[in-house]
């Protein structure tokens, strides 16, 4: 799995495309077009039946919460200038903080669509391609308020290692 946000050098990605498929091994991703140089990526997995799980990575970002000595304390201190944090944390937002079983971390969005169909009907349904479009969104969303907002330098050094 790639990570969440991806820089890459020189000339343009996409072609002037706002989105790409990748189809790989045992996952497939959309490449969506940030901004010049950046893309968002969103990996897209079969969950069950009838059920797709879409994934933007976030490297280890977010041990820095989950291993924390007293995660109640870190919440508290981060609840008015972090609170799309927060609801991620605290499962009040549509997304959820997900570790795959390669202990990759980041953030879910499971969709419920007739698995029947083949991968690129699937990919290529618009509600699905529009729910990987919020995802990405909602990623740069929780990314800047990370990277204006929170008081630990150390989380916003950590969003230029991690991503």
């Amino acid at each position: 799995m790639r990570t969440f946000l991806q820089t890459t050098a020189g000339g343009t990605f996409m072609a002037g495309e706002a989105m790409t498929f990748v189809v790989r091994k045992d996952y497939a991703e959309y490449i969506f077009k940030a901004g010049k140089g950046f893309y968002g990526i969103v990996n897209f997995l079969f969950k069950g039946k009838n059920e797709v799980m879409l994934f933007a990575g976030w490297g280890t970002f977010f041990k820095r919460i989950t291993n924390h000595a007293d995660v109640n304390k870190l919440l508290q201190m981060l609840e008015k200038p972090c609170p799309q944090v927060i609801d991620l944390m605290t499962c009040k937002s549509d997304y959820s903080l997900v570790t795959l079983s390669n202990n990759e971390m980041g953030i879910r969005k499971t969709i419920n669509t007739s698995t029947s169909r083949s991968l690129i009907e699937i990919m290529g349904d618009p509600i699905v391609v529009e729910e990987a479009r919020n995802l990405v969104n909602y990623c740069l969303k929780l990314f800047r308020e990370i990277h204006d907002h929170c008081p630990f330098p150390g989380w916003k050094q950590g969003l230029k290692e991690d991503l």
